[in-house]
């Protein structure tokens, strides 16, 4: 069974998809969250659902060298290794995170991006805490808020933001609040 955080957007369970307007090309499964326990003596927690297609599968190019890349076998999407490699680690306002991905000139592609929520919900690990993400895959996460593209739809002043340390998204981040990011192609 999949939560609803967000309308139109299913979060665990191997039979749902993404439906996406554009970037990411319309669909893709969802990785399972990672969750081993049951909280529930019904069926349904996310601990039942744990076919092996649908566990976090991802690859590492280039994995001795500067400019490595974490590709999600998933979804296709190709992540920054390491923000700090990129030369993009620290933390940025919602309008510089954007220019910061844009602008990134890294592994040999200029086409980087900041991740929508849906994406960058896409890489949490929900089985970690602190931070809750595969470190082995993605070097450097802190402990914190990172910035998706997306808007806010109830207040455009904020953006949705992921906070690594367990997970969870948050609605109130001011766009001129600092977090960090994670680029994504």
């Amino acid at each position: 069974m999949a939560l609803s955080l967000l309308p139109g957007i299913a979060y665990a369970g191997s039979e749902h998809i993404f439906r996406t307007a554009g970037g990411c090309g319309g669909r893709w499964p969802i990785a399972d969250t990672g969750q081993t326990v049951h909280y529930s003596t019904a069926i349904g927690d996310d601990s039942d659902y744990r076919p092996a297609a649908t566990q976090p599968d991802f690859t590492i190019y280039n994995p001795v060298g500067a400019s490595s890349v974490t590709v999600d076998n998933h979804t296709g999407l190709m992540w920054v290794l390491n923000p700090n490699d990129a030369g993009i680690g620290g933390t940025y306002t919602w309008e510089n995170a954007i220019a910061a991905c844009e602008g990134l000139n890294y592994a040999g592609y200029t086409d980087w991006r900041l991740p929508n929520i849906k994406e960058l919900v896409s890489i949490v690990d929900y089985g970690r805490l602190n931070p809750s993400i595969n470190t082995a895959y993605y070097f450097n996460t802190n402990m914190a808020y990172y910035w998706s593209s997306t808007i806010y739809s109830l207040n455009t002043e904020f953006a949705l933001e992921v906070a690594f340390s367990g997970g969870g998204m948050n609605g109130s981040g001011s766009k001129t609040n600092m977090a960090y990011i994670r680029c994504v192609r």
